[in-house]
Protein backbone atom coordinates (compact mmCIF):
# COMPACT_ATOMS: atom_id res chain seq x y z
CA UNK A 1 0.00 0.00 0.00
CA UNK A 2 1.08 3.69 -0.62
CA UNK A 3 0.17 7.29 -0.23
CA UNK A 4 0.11 9.66 -2.96
CA UNK A 5 2.77 12.86 -1.49
CA UNK A 6 3.93 15.80 -3.11
CA UNK A 7 6.96 14.56 -3.18
CA UNK A 8 6.10 10.94 -4.28
CA UNK A 9 4.65 7.53 -3.26
CA UNK A 10 6.03 6.13 0.03
CA UNK A 11 5.20 2.40 1.34
CA UNK A 12 4.93 1.59 4.70
CA UNK A 13 8.49 0.12 4.98
CA UNK A 14 10.05 3.50 3.98
CA UNK A 15 7.65 5.32 6.69
CA UNK A 16 9.25 2.71 9.20
CA UNK A 17 12.74 3.79 7.72
CA UNK A 18 12.12 7.12 7.84
CA UNK A 19 11.09 6.98 11.79
CA UNK A 20 14.12 4.84 12.53
CA UNK A 21 16.30 7.10 11.26
CA UNK A 22 14.85 10.33 12.49
CA UNK A 23 15.22 8.96 16.46
CA UNK A 24 18.79 7.96 15.70
CA UNK A 25 19.76 11.20 14.46
CA UNK A 26 17.86 12.37 18.17
CA UNK A 27 19.98 10.29 20.10
CA UNK A 28 23.16 11.68 18.52
CA UNK A 29 22.07 14.90 19.24
CA UNK A 30 21.92 15.60 15.11
CA UNK A 31 18.01 16.28 15.03
CA UNK A 32 16.00 19.24 16.98
CA UNK A 33 13.21 17.55 19.07
CA UNK A 34 10.42 20.20 17.78
CA UNK A 35 11.57 18.90 13.98
CA UNK A 36 11.54 15.49 14.81
CA UNK A 37 8.06 15.57 16.58
CA UNK A 38 6.23 17.31 13.35
CA UNK A 39 8.03 14.82 11.11
CA UNK A 40 7.00 11.18 12.52
CA UNK A 41 3.44 13.10 13.39
CA UNK A 42 3.64 13.74 9.47
CA UNK A 43 4.58 10.21 8.96
CA UNK A 44 2.61 8.79 10.82
CA UNK A 45 -0.61 10.61 9.91
CA UNK A 46 -0.13 9.28 6.37
CA UNK A 47 0.45 6.21 6.85
CA UNK A 48 -2.90 6.00 9.03
CA UNK A 49 -4.62 7.60 5.57
CA UNK A 50 -3.04 5.58 3.83
CA UNK A 51 -4.61 2.57 5.62
CA UNK A 52 -7.98 4.47 5.55
CA UNK A 53 -7.74 4.89 1.73
CA UNK A 54 -7.22 1.21 1.48
CA UNK A 55 -10.03 0.36 4.22
CA UNK A 56 -7.27 -1.30 6.26
CA UNK A 57 -7.26 0.79 8.90
CA UNK A 58 -8.78 -0.66 12.58
CA UNK A 59 -9.40 2.10 15.15
CA UNK A 60 -10.86 -0.73 17.57
CA UNK A 61 -8.54 -1.48 20.97
CA UNK A 62 -7.82 -5.29 21.67
CA UNK A 63 -9.27 -7.43 24.27
CA UNK A 64 -6.51 -9.53 26.12
CA UNK A 65 -7.79 -12.77 27.07
CA UNK A 66 -8.11 -13.92 30.90
CA UNK A 67 -5.29 -16.47 30.88
CA UNK A 68 -3.47 -14.49 28.32
CA UNK A 69 0.29 -14.55 29.63
CA UNK A 70 0.22 -10.97 28.80
CA UNK A 71 -3.31 -10.65 31.15
CA UNK A 72 -1.47 -12.54 33.98
CA UNK A 73 1.22 -10.60 34.09
CA UNK A 74 -1.02 -7.36 34.24
CA UNK A 75 -2.86 -8.94 37.46
CA UNK A 76 -0.04 -9.95 39.27
CA UNK A 77 1.24 -6.81 38.96
CA UNK A 78 -1.96 -5.08 39.58
CA UNK A 79 -2.67 -7.15 42.62
CA UNK A 80 0.62 -6.93 44.74
CA UNK A 81 0.10 -3.52 44.40
CA UNK A 82 -3.52 -3.67 45.83
CA UNK A 83 -3.87 -6.44 48.56
CA UNK A 84 -1.56 -5.27 50.58
CA UNK A 85 -4.90 -2.67 51.83
CA UNK A 86 -6.98 -5.03 53.77
CA UNK A 87 -10.11 -3.85 52.07
CA UNK A 88 -8.99 -4.19 48.76
CA UNK A 89 -7.64 -7.96 48.88
CA UNK A 90 -10.56 -8.97 47.24
CA UNK A 91 -10.30 -7.08 44.30
CA UNK A 92 -10.28 -8.59 40.90
CA UNK A 93 -9.55 -7.79 37.27
CA UNK A 94 -11.89 -8.74 34.70
CA UNK A 95 -11.42 -7.28 31.39
CA UNK A 96 -7.67 -5.63 29.87
CA UNK A 97 -7.65 -3.43 26.65
CA UNK A 98 -4.46 -2.57 24.88
CA UNK A 99 -4.47 -0.14 21.37
CA UNK A 100 -4.08 -2.50 18.07
CA UNK A 101 -0.53 -2.91 16.66
CA UNK A 102 -0.68 -0.20 14.01
CA UNK A 103 -1.81 2.82 17.00
CA UNK A 104 0.36 1.10 19.43
CA UNK A 105 3.29 2.06 17.06
CA UNK A 106 2.18 5.58 16.26
CA UNK A 107 1.88 6.58 19.64
CA UNK A 108 4.99 4.92 20.61
CA UNK A 109 6.82 6.57 17.82
CA UNK A 110 6.09 10.08 19.05
CA UNK A 111 6.26 8.95 22.52
CA UNK A 112 10.33 7.82 22.18
CA UNK A 113 10.53 11.09 20.42
CA UNK A 114 9.64 12.68 23.05
CA UNK A 115 12.01 10.95 25.76
CA UNK A 116 15.44 10.83 24.09
CA UNK A 117 15.09 14.81 24.45
CA UNK A 118 14.83 14.18 28.22
CA UNK A 119 17.37 15.36 30.43
CA UNK A 120 17.17 11.35 31.15
CA UNK A 121 15.94 9.43 28.40
CA UNK A 122 16.23 6.16 30.54
CA UNK A 123 14.35 7.44 33.28
CA UNK A 124 10.62 5.80 31.98
CA UNK A 125 8.52 4.47 34.38
CA UNK A 126 5.30 2.20 35.09
CA UNK A 127 2.65 4.15 36.80
CA UNK A 128 -1.43 4.69 36.99
CA UNK A 129 -2.72 7.67 35.67
CA UNK A 130 -4.56 9.74 38.23
CA UNK A 131 -7.53 11.47 36.02
CA UNK A 132 -10.44 9.94 33.59
CA UNK A 133 -13.53 10.46 35.84
CA UNK A 134 -15.03 12.21 33.09
CA UNK A 135 -15.49 9.22 31.33
CA UNK A 136 -11.72 9.76 28.93
CA UNK A 137 -10.51 7.15 29.36
CA UNK A 138 -11.59 4.93 26.30
CA UNK A 139 -10.80 7.68 24.08
CA UNK A 140 -7.19 8.70 25.82
CA UNK A 141 -6.18 4.59 25.13
CA UNK A 142 -7.60 4.68 21.36
CA UNK A 143 -5.75 8.26 21.00
CA UNK A 144 -3.48 8.91 23.22
CA UNK A 145 -3.14 11.90 26.08
CA UNK A 146 -4.11 15.23 24.11
CA UNK A 147 -3.12 18.83 25.86
CA UNK A 148 -7.02 18.48 26.54
CA UNK A 149 -6.05 16.11 29.02
CA UNK A 150 -4.23 18.46 31.33
CA UNK A 151 -5.62 18.96 34.73
CA UNK A 152 -6.17 21.32 37.30
CA UNK A 153 -4.11 20.23 40.47
CA UNK A 154 -2.46 21.99 43.15
CA UNK A 155 0.96 21.29 42.26
CA UNK A 156 -0.01 22.99 38.59
CA UNK A 157 -2.12 21.85 35.00
CA UNK A 158 -0.54 19.01 33.45
CA UNK A 159 -0.85 15.27 33.67
CA UNK A 160 -0.49 13.09 37.15
CA UNK A 161 0.08 9.47 37.69
CA UNK A 162 0.72 7.32 40.74
CA UNK A 163 2.76 4.14 41.86
CA UNK A 164 -0.10 3.38 43.69
CA UNK A 165 -3.40 2.06 42.00
CA UNK A 166 -5.72 2.49 44.99
CA UNK A 167 -4.57 6.40 45.30
CA UNK A 168 -5.43 6.90 41.28
CA UNK A 169 -8.60 4.79 41.53
CA UNK A 170 -9.86 8.30 43.83
CA UNK A 171 -9.58 10.25 40.07
CA UNK A 172 -10.46 7.48 37.94
CA UNK A 173 -13.82 6.49 36.32
CA UNK A 174 -15.30 3.67 38.61
CA UNK A 175 -13.77 -0.06 38.01
CA UNK A 176 -11.55 1.30 35.67
CA UNK A 177 -8.45 1.95 35.54
CA UNK A 178 -5.00 2.96 32.93
CA UNK A 179 -1.72 1.72 33.32
CA UNK A 180 0.61 4.08 30.85
CA UNK A 181 4.65 4.50 30.63
CA UNK A 182 5.79 8.03 31.59
CA UNK A 183 9.12 10.00 30.48
CA UNK A 184 9.78 11.12 33.90
CA UNK A 185 13.40 12.06 33.07
CA UNK A 186 15.40 14.45 35.41
CA UNK A 187 12.60 14.99 38.60
CA UNK A 188 12.29 17.75 40.87
CA UNK A 189 10.62 17.14 44.51
CA UNK A 190 8.10 20.07 44.88
CA UNK A 191 6.53 20.60 48.09
CA UNK A 192 5.01 24.37 47.37
CA UNK A 193 1.52 24.14 46.20
CA UNK A 194 1.19 26.53 42.83
CA UNK A 195 -2.50 25.89 40.41
CA UNK A 196 -1.04 28.04 37.86
CA UNK A 197 2.17 26.07 37.02
CA UNK A 198 2.74 24.96 33.67
CA UNK A 199 5.71 23.73 33.15
CA UNK A 200 8.87 22.12 34.73
CA UNK A 201 11.05 24.03 37.08
CA UNK A 202 13.89 25.10 34.97
CA UNK A 203 16.62 22.05 34.39
CA UNK A 204 13.87 19.41 34.73
CA UNK A 205 11.19 17.36 33.32
CA UNK A 206 9.04 16.60 35.35
CA UNK A 207 8.00 17.30 39.34
CA UNK A 208 6.94 14.43 41.89
CA UNK A 209 4.49 15.72 44.59
CA UNK A 210 2.88 14.81 47.65
CA UNK A 211 -0.95 14.97 48.03
CA UNK A 212 -3.33 16.41 45.63
CA UNK A 213 -6.45 17.81 46.49
CA UNK A 214 -5.57 17.37 49.95
CA UNK A 215 -9.22 19.37 51.10
CA UNK A 216 -11.01 16.93 48.66
CA UNK A 217 -9.92 13.65 49.69
CA UNK A 218 -9.79 14.44 52.83
CA UNK A 219 -6.01 12.83 53.73
CA UNK A 220 -2.80 14.33 54.31
CA UNK A 221 0.17 12.24 53.10
CA UNK A 222 2.81 13.29 55.09
CA UNK A 223 5.15 12.47 51.47
CA UNK A 224 4.11 8.81 52.05
CA UNK A 225 5.66 7.15 49.28
CA UNK A 226 2.71 5.48 47.65
CA UNK A 227 1.11 8.53 48.08
CA UNK A 228 3.61 10.21 45.76
CA UNK A 229 2.30 11.88 42.10
CA UNK A 230 4.80 12.62 39.11
CA UNK A 231 3.13 15.31 36.92
CA UNK A 232 4.19 15.88 33.41
CA UNK A 233 3.21 19.04 31.65
CA UNK A 234 3.16 17.57 27.75
CA UNK A 235 1.02 15.05 27.06
CA UNK A 236 3.53 13.80 24.58
CA UNK A 237 5.23 12.45 27.47
CA UNK A 238 3.20 9.55 28.36
CA UNK A 239 1.68 7.12 26.56
CA UNK A 240 -1.13 5.12 27.81
CA UNK A 241 -0.85 1.15 27.81
CA UNK A 242 -3.65 -0.92 29.57
CA UNK A 243 -6.86 -0.40 30.25
CA UNK A 244 -8.29 -1.86 33.67
CA UNK A 245 -11.70 -3.44 34.52
CA UNK A 246 -11.89 -4.31 37.82
CA UNK A 247 -14.12 -5.13 40.39
CA UNK A 248 -14.11 -4.94 44.15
Amino acid sequence: AVVSTQSGHYGRGEYRAQVRSMLSRLKSGNEDIDSAENQIMSLTLMESKDSLVNGQYDNANVIIRVGEEEFIDIEDEFRAAVCSTPSYKSIRITTVEKQNAKKSSMLQNIFKARCNALRDPNLVMKLYYCGGKGGTLHRILRDGFLPKDMVPGDFGIGLYFTQNPIRAMQYSEPGLLLMCEVGIGMAESVLKIDQTRNRPPVGYDSILTGERDVDHIGIYSHQRHNELQYLVFDSKQAVPSYLVYFTI
